[in-house]
């Protein structure tokens, strides 16, 4: 009686092997489709979440920014005007909220921009230069110039969204940033 060595490879093991991999490779691509095909790669939330990436050199992500007047923000003549801590207001997305800019030393513009709504109740925190604050009508909660809670009964700050400067404009991008930059 001949004795087989089960360490030892065989042709016909070989030949099982490659028909069982064939097989589950075909059965993988029939069961998640979307995996082996490539997708188009969408600029806008690309280039929202990664502004200096290099597909984004010549693309404009989000929506430009505005005064309260209508008329787009130039950056180097905003810059030349503004106060470091100050928070600017700005228009621009659909909702048409009005947001804050928030302005560095330097002087440059921050890449985020405040939302005034309230983390209480969500009421529109209003912007009191007198005070250097941002003030809630309906509870009295209190934010600083960065949106960050000093005053109660609101416990966390004010949302952010990101802000990209790019081509001397101000873009608006209504996805917070990746990381509180405060």
């Amino acid at each position: 009686m001949e004795k087989t060595n089960p360490g030892k490879k065989t042709r016909r093991n070989f030949l099982l092997y490659m028909v069982g991999s064939s097989f589950t490779s075909v059965v993988i691509g029939y069961l998640f489709p979307q995996a082996s095909q490539s997708r188009e790669v969408d600029l806008e939330n690309l280039c929202s979440l990664f502004p200096y990436n290099s597909r984004c050199q010549n693309y404009l992500p989000g929506i430009e920014g505005l005064d309260l007047n209508g008329k787009a923000i130039q950056v180097n003549t905003l810059l030349t005007t503004a106060t470091p801590g100050i928070p600017i207001p700005v228009k621009g997305l659909p909702d048409g909220s009005v947001d804050y800019l928030i302005i560095k030393d330097g002087p440059k513009i921050a890449e985020y921009a405040i939302r005034p709504i309230c983390t209480h109740l969500g009421c529109t925190v209003k912007w009191h230069p007198q005070e250097n604050h941002f003030i809630c009508p309906c509870h009295g909660s209190q934010y600083d110039s960065q949106g960050k809670v000093i005053h109660g009964p609101a416990r966390r700050s004010l949302p952010l969204l990101t802000v990209v400067v790019k081509e001397n404009q101000v873009r608006l991008v209504d996805v917070p940033p990746a990381k509180d930059l405060r």
